[in-house]
């Protein structure tokens, strides 16, 4: 087989476990991806050109921040993938066995479920991007608690706003909240 084919990318273990990162985080960035794979951030970035050409992610740049993201090609492949894995007698690593992941957008929600929608989606971007300068910067597991810690209580917030709302909160809602939640205490309990 032929190192250019696109299925070759995939029979390698690190190419497929930066997919499921991408996955799993939504939009996040090459360092973080780096460490999830425990790669170097050469051979990350390497990935993700490959990953890129192939139309499977792409780049965008906000300010200095560069995130990637997959795109409907990529997220077909992660969805084939996972059934791979399945179907193989294996299981997903808990992280990335999370039901209903997938982007929300406020535009066809009612006001109440839009205003949730839209504090979940500014913690999230707050955690990756305090996630991603922890990385950056090789904090320890103690330094990454201290600074993601405080953003438990907006998520219990968060969750209260929506136990106590007076009208019901859209299920996708629900489902981009739990999956926050997730993503938030695996980067609080990762080893720095």
């Amino acid at each position: 087989m032929a190192k250019e084919n696109p299925e070759y990318l995939f029979l390698q273990e690190k190419p497929t476990l930066a997919l499921l990162a991408i996955w799993f985080y939504g939009r996040t960035y090459a360092s973080v991806i780096t460490k999830e794979i425990n790669s170097t951030f050469a051979h990350t970035t390497k990935i993700l050109s490959r990953m890129e050409e192939d139309g499977l992610v792409v780049f965008s740049v906000e300010g200095r921040i560069k995130y990637v993201e997959l795109t409907e090609k990529g997220h077909n492949v992660v969805s084939l993938l996972k059934e791979l894995v399945i179907s193989l007698g294996g299981e997903l690593p808990d992280e990335y066995d999370l039901e209903g992941r997938h982007e929300v957008s406020g535009d066809e929600l009612d006001p109440t479920s839009a205003e949730i929608l839209d504090r979940i989606n500014k913690l999230r971007l707050k955690v990756e991007s305090i996630y991603k300068e922890l990385v950056d910067s090789d904090a320890d597991a103690e330094t990454a608690k201290r600074k993601l810690g405080p953003f438990s209580r907006e998520l219990a917030m968060i969750g209260d706003v929506i136990d106590s709302s007076e009208t019901p909160v859209d299920d996708d809602v629900i489902s981009a909240f739990n999956a926050t939640r997730e993503v938030f205490l695996s980067l609080l309990n990762k080893n720095g």
